[in-house]
């Protein structure tokens, strides 16, 4: 049981690197800080790396403590006695904070990103001229190609 109980307290403690990476991400947003975002990002993948090697030996630890594949942090408490199965409800208790924390924070995120992404979509949409309305005004004349009207973003004439 010690060795699950090890697994969980790597996992809490990757958790919690996890959301202040997630949380400097949030703050990285709001600042429209690109390259902070970036290297936030690279840490974050390495942490989700770790946490997911972390998982599978507690997986591995789990099957061995109990002598089955039932392997949930739930059977553990359950089969556990004693000081471990305190041990191992306070670490659940805490992993499953770590947890829903990390998931409101990246729900935060992925706010944040979605706007950034219609407020570029919307400069980009100002700035770009439109070609005119197809049904009124002038007609074009039969030797200009459809849509050679429209106004290049880039002077091709050299």
């Amino acid at each position: 049981m010690k060795r699950v109980i090890q697994e969980l307290e790597r996992l809490c403690v990757l958790h919690e690197h996890l959301l202040t990476l997630s949380e400097r991400k949030t703050e990285a947003l709001k600042k429209n800080e690109i390259k902070e975002l970036s290297e936030i990002l690279t840490k974050e993948q390495k942490y989700v790396q770790a946490i997911e090697q972390t998982e599978e030996a507690r997986i591995e630890a789990t099957k061995e403590c109990l002598g089955r594949a039932d392997t949930t942090i739930s059977t553990c408490i359950s089969e556990a006695e004693g000081s471990d199965k305190t041990v191992l409800e306070q670490l659940f208790e805490r992993l499953l904070q770590l947890v829903t924390r990390l998931k409101d924070v990246n729900g935060l995120n992925k706010q944040l990103t979605i706007q950034s992404l219609q407020f570029i979509t919307l400069t980009l949409d100002m700035l770009l001229p439109k070609e005119g309305n197809a049904n009124y005004g002038k007609t074009q004349e039969p030797s200009q190609p459809r849509g050679s009207s429209r106004l290049s973003l880039f002077d091709s004439k050299a």
